[in-house]
């Protein structure tokens, strides 16, 4: 990779297992651990939301992804599952410039050389389509063009990469009223994953009717967060939320939660 193509405002950073992760300067702050970016997709995403397991139980398997990035989440994803099983990976990137850094880098890839711009209704999205499998990426803020897209396509996610710059950074894709709307359009036996353990995030979790478990730690991370429609919160996180002063993150207190 060179750090030289990609767009202004990006920076590519080599993590500990050899994989590189993208700094943002708009939102100071890199897109994964400096641990390794996909040994922690791996873990956080891919066996976080028991994706291969899931693979045999849906037909597609809907994956949404919440912060394409170097498109990471989605490379390792085909990597471990492969094009055997029809799945739809969903995924979105404010970036437009990063979106095209992306499709040019990757246009002799066996999947992604047919990656092209496409109009759906209001929506501008780049699709990929091969063996029954497709990747989409939602171009702009996903607060918007999410549900701009399932007003288009019907779709229930099975599985949740909650992988958006930190609440510190980026609140407005950590509120309670967001992860109302990503229940509202998930299958039953849906699982989020995200790597933050923030007691504001698991208490907007809660708050928006999701039921919260420990997730595994990684890094200098001591634990990160599971979520799922069916079961019950883990009485040790219910214990720590109701300890915590911390508060819920809504639409309506996120310049609150916003780093100074």
């Amino acid at each position: 990779m060179s750090n030289g193509i990609l767009p202004p405002g990006h920076t590519l950073v080599e993590t500990q297992d050899g994989s590189f992760t993208l700094f943002s300067e708009a939102f100071q702050e890199a897109c994964h651990s400096t641990t390794g970016a996909r040994a922690e997709t791996l873990l956080h995403y891919v066996e976080g939301c028991q994706i291969v397991s899931k693979l045999r139980q849906h037909s597609p398997l809907n994956i949404l992804e919440v912060g394409f990035g170097l498109g990471i989440g989605f490379l390792t994803t085909l990597e471990v599952v492969g094009t055997e099983r029809p799945w739809h990976f969903i995924s979105m990137e404010i970036d437009r410039n990063l979106l095209e850094w992306f499709r040019q880098k990757f246009s002799d890839h066996s999947f992604l050389k047919n990656l092209q711009w496409k109009k759906l209704g209001d929506l501008e999205v780049l699709e990929a389509e091969a063996l029954g499998c497709k990747l989409t990426i939602l171009c702009g803020d996903g607060r918007k063009t999410l549900p701009m897209y399932v007003s288009y396509v019907a779709v229930k996610w099975h599985a949740i990469y909650q992988d958006a710059f930190s609440p510190k950074r980026n609140p407005i894709l950590w509120t309670k009223e967001w992860f109302k709307f990503l229940k509202e359009h998930a299958d039953h036996d849906v699982i989020l994953s995200t790597y933050s353990a923030s007691t504001s995030i698991r208490k907007s979790l809660t708050a928006s009717g999701w039921q919260v478990k420990k997730g595994e730690k990684f890094g200098p991370k001591r634990t990160s967060t599971r979520a799922t429609l069916t079961g019950e919160t883990d009485p040790e996180i219910i214990l720590q939320m109701e300890r915590s002063p911390a508060l819920v993150l809504s639409d309506s207190n996120i310049n609150d939660f916003l780093t100074k």
